[in-house]
């Protein structure tokens, strides 16, 4: 059963995500756009994804993430004989729709409630990847960056520009 488990776990990290969602609602629509999959080819799978306000349900989670902008960036790459091995997440740089840098928090500022998340994340990616999974987790302050305001959140990685427009979808219509 475990191992099945694992199989199923490196299988959604490698295989291309292909599928799209059939009458989505509001909150499927918003986590869909939050998460950019990016096919590398040769150079791998990046996938980078931001935890922001619109996607969660817990008032107390709601104003910390409106306050910071967190991201998770995992970049994995599949050998012919199917093996995956992941890359150490390094040079990320986050910035708003008027180019200005995003300011990263210390790991020793980060709130407790998302340094708990981020290591609850990383213990269930290295459990099912028997212990080589990776994620960066960052965290930023927001800035001029908010969900359900009009601009754009920037995240540079690996000589590529990953963009979200702002509002995300999900967010209450003015």
């Amino acid at each position: 059963m475990r191992a099945s488990a694992v199989a199923l776990a490196l299988l959604v990290v490698a295989a291309p995500a292909t599928a799209r969602l059939w009458k989505p609602t509001p909150d499927q629509l918003t986590a869909d756009y939050v998460t950019i999959t990016h096919n590398k080819g040769t150079e791998g799978r990046v996938i980078l994804s931001w935890m922001a306000s619109t996607v969660v349900s817990s008032p107390a989670l709601k104003q910390i993430l409106d306050k910071y902008v967190v991201i998770s960036i995992v970049h994995s790459r599949q050998a012919a004989g199917g093996s995956v091995s992941w890359d150490r997440v390094q040079g990320v740089q986050l910035s708003g729709g008027d180019g200005q840098a995003l300011k990263e928090i210390a790991s020793d500022a980060i709130p407790p409630t998302l340094v708990g998340l981020m290591a609850a994340s990383d213990a269930n990616v290295k459990q099912n990847t028997q212990g080589k999974g990776l994620i960066y987790w960052s965290v930023w302050d927001a800035g001029p960056v908010a969900a359900c305001q009009r601009g754009k959140l920037v995240v540079t990685y690996d000589g590529e520009a990953y963009s979200f427009d702002t509002p995300l979808p999900g967010c209450a219509k003015p």
